[in-house]
């Protein structure tokens, strides 16, 4: 076999390989899983903002990563639950379907690391110059540097994405499907 180029926009997903008979039960748990993640977290971001006595720094940056995990959860989940009664030989993605869904995917997984930066920073400041945390972590560096994760991991993804979409898509063809 030698190695071909595709010239289609259609991608086969392998994903989630489950049987028609456990279909219902894997959706209904998906689904499940799905509510309380967006439940939880938008109920603590929600927590967060109407209470005053929760607006330090900490806890914004708690108020960053529910937002970026409902973010994550709904770039991922609806995807998988609507796949899962499809039958595996008829799951395609197109081509910008997949891009989008590999930037999303990649941009909560930056975020999430670029805040646990800002978080480790925090508890650093808090630890090494207790005194002068008040000083150092103000609200406004806390919005600044939230700015910043999610700005530099936009950057840094945007970068790597752009640069995987230019190369040719290959693949060995072993199967007589094609």
């Amino acid at each position: 076999m030698e190695n071909q180029t595709l010239d289609l926009d259609v991608l086969i997903v392998e994903g989630l390989k489950v049987t028609p008979q456990s279909s219902v039960p894997a959706f209904i748990l998906l689904l499940i899983i799905y509510i309380f993640i967006m439940v939880s977290n938008i109920g603590l971001v929600v927590l967060i903002s109407m209470e005053r006595s929760l607006h330090q720094p900490m806890y914004l940056l708690f108020c960053n990563m529910s937002i970026n995990d409902v973010f994550g959860a709904s770039t991922i989940i609806p995807r998988i639950l609507s796949d899962v009664f499809i039958p595996m030989s008829q799951r395609f993605m197109s081509y910008d379907e997949c891009v989008l869904q590999a930037f999303c995917a990649h941009l909560h997984a930056c975020i999430a690391h670029t805040v646990l930066i800002i978080m480790a920073f925090d508890r650093y400041v808090a630890i090494c110059n207790p005194l002068r945390y008040a000083a150092i972590m103000t609200h406004r560096m806390v919005l600044g540097l939230s700015v910043w994760a999610w700005s530099i991991s936009f950057l840094l993804v945007g970068i790597l994405i752009g640069l995987s979409v230019r190369l040719s898509r290959c693949r060995w063809f072993n199967d007589q499907r094609w």
